[in-house]
This record gives structure tokens, sequence and C-alpha cells, in this order.
């Protein structure tokens, strides 16, 4: 009984998992407005009708597929949290994972900063309240690194310590948004190697608290 319930188990999560990978793909490729719940479905091999086995709703999907992304950022900012020296370093370390996962994960980051233009089931998505509950544990953390700024002396202590801190972590993922979004052209037009830019402004944004 209980090997043939792990098979059920093991096959549900394939499933799932396979609803994940084709919405993620159709989402990035072309968009969350013009993808289907059709064509996820179609894409997975699986039907309309056990797709809405595990998601509510068209949102709910978008929002488990922005969840994974929400995960995998979350655990690579406490790690960089666990490794810092200081809050300085800390804040630098958190921005260069933001980067590694913005280079590595390009799709989710493009749908982890995506709101979808009907929000009518966005709060009865139980994966957009655990994105909900890893924002707040992102400012939760943030909050840590005000104090540990104020105390560990790692942080000019003639700036606002709380505005300073913003700063140095809010400025990074912003910048990464705004690249993210931008035309890949400027690049060549500056002659600019984008990898290179991010990492010496990641750097930029830690050292100018010194």
């Amino acid at each position: 009984m209980k090997e043939n319930l792990s098979k059920r188990e093991a096959n549900k999560a394939q499933k799932k998992e396979a609803f994940l990978d084709a919405a993620e793909k159709l989402f990035a490729e072309k968009g969350f407005e013009n993808t289907s719940i059709d064509e996820v479905a179609n894409h997975a091999g699986l039907t309309k009708r056990t797709l809405y086995q595990y998601f509510q709703s068209k949102e709910d999907l978008f929002y488990a597929v922005a969840l994974k992304g929400a995960r995998l950022l979350s655990k690579a900012s406490f790690d960089a949290l666990e490794r810092g020296e200081n809050a300085r370093d800390k804040i630098r370390l958190i921005n260069l994972a933001h980067l590694s996962f913005y280079k590595e994960h390009p799709d989710l980051f493009q749908i982890l900063n995506y709101l979808p233009a009907n929000q009518q089931n966005i709060e009865t998505s139980p994966h957009y309240q655990e994105i909900k509950q890893l924002d707040t544990a992102r400012i939760k953390y943030l909050g840590s690194l005000i104090a540990a700024g104020t105390s560990d002396g790692s942080i000019n202590s003639s700036l606002d310590m709380k505005k300073a801190v913003c700063f140095g972590f809010l400025s990074a993922f912003s910048l990464l948004y705004t690249v993210a979004f931008t035309d890949k052209s400027i690049w060549k037009a500056l002659s600019l190697d984008e990898d290179e830019f991010l990492t010496f402004s990641f750097h930029l944004f830690s050292d100018a608290l010194r």
C-alpha cells in the first residue's frame, strides 16, 4: 500500500512539475496575457482538467512559477547573509547573489518581476501567499542589516543608516530590473559588457557605504 501511495505521489509531483516547466517556458516567451491554459496543458502533454487539479486558476499557475524563482532567490540571499562578515559585506554578497540569479534564471527573473493585469484571483492563490511571506522575510533581513550596520561600524556612521542600507540593497535590484527590460543593443552602442557593468555597479553600491 505504501509503495502504491509513494508511486501515486511521485506521479502527481511529476505532473505538477511538467505543468510548471511548460508554464515557465510559455510565460517567458509569450507573456502571461498571451498564454492560455490550453497551451500550457498541451505543452506539458496533459489535459486542462488535470491542470486544474493542481492550480486554482491561470493566476495561481503563474504565481506557482514565480514562487519557484522566489524560493531560489530567497535561499541565495540567506546564504549570502551567512557568509558576510559585516553589514556592508552582506549587502555586497546579497546583491551578487541577485546578479547570479538574474544570469542563471533569466526567465524566472522576468516572471518574478511581472504582475498580471487580472488580479481577481491573486489573494486566493496559495502560491502568491507564500511569495508574500518570502517578501516579508526579505524586509526583516533588511531590518537586520540596518541594525548590524549601526553596531559593526562597516557603514559610515555619518550616513542615515536606514537610508544607506536601503540604497545599497534596493538600488542593485532596481538596476537589475531596469537592465532586464532594456534593449540589449545599448551595450554594443556604449561598448560595454553587461555582466562587467553590473558587477562593477554592485561593488560600487556597497563601496559607497564606507
